[in-house]
């Protein structure tokens, strides 16, 4: 199981950085608005926030086990999308359309009344395939967005999606936080691989709202 979890890493590296991403290059001038904005969800360092200034995602993942039978888990993933935040949510806002975004996304559907997105992930290395359903609205413009895991994997985790107008760029950030059964995946590949999923996955959806 280990080696499954490495080897699918390198393979989300390798798929992902096949291909060059427009970037954004911001100056310092930005920096304390990208802060404050970012503040209620992570503290980033200078580096991380040179890094977004840089137009790099930027990923912080921890998970820890506070028992023998409970596993918590943090993620905070944001960037600077090259577009204002209108024209990048206009096909991000598309949930449906995810299995045509992510490769590792196999079917994705949306509720639009109970605002409920479910999609099925699965790799030729995952020992099988993954369903997740949580509650979310359509995003479309800036904004602070809550949303659940009603149930399944990572039953009962919340987040925030954070969608921000940066002059004609936008800022894009999320962060989850949850604790619950031990998923049997070790402490540090969990941590590692929710942190590089974070990262790619959101390089590849600024990659793919470019047009």
């Amino acid at each position: 199981m280990r080696y499954r979890f490495f080897v699918l890493l390198v393979s989300f590296f390798i798929n992902d950085h096949s291909f060059a991403q427009e970037k954004v290059r911001l100056s310092p001038g930005f920096g304390d608005s990208i802060a404050r904005e970012l503040a209620p969800f992570s503290s980033l360092s200078r580096g991380h926030l040179e890094e977004l200034l840089k137009g790099e995602v930027v990923s912080q993942g921890k998970v820890s086990s506070p028992s023998e039978k409970e596993q918590e888990m943090f993620l905070f993933v944001a960037g600077v999308h090259p577009r204002n935040c209108t024209r990048a949510m206009r096909k991000l806002s598309l949930y449906e359309n995810y299995h045509n975004y992510l490769d590792f996304i196999k079917t994705s559907q949306y509720d639009e009344k109970t605002q409920r997105f479910a999609f099925v992930i699965d790799h030729t290395l995952m020992p099988y395939p993954m369903s997740v359903r949580f509650k979310i609205p359509r995003i479309k413009g800036p904004g602070r967005y809550p949303f659940i895991f009603e149930d399944g994997f990572l039953k009962d985790l919340r987040g925030t999606v954070v969608v921000h107008e940066l002059g004609k760029f936008c800022l894009m950030g999320l962060k989850t936080d949850w604790r619950g059964p031990n998923t049997k995946i070790p402490d540090v590949i969990f941590s590692t691989f929710i942190q590089t999923v974070g990262k790619l996955g959101l390089e590849h959806l600024i990659r793919v709202s470019l047009f």
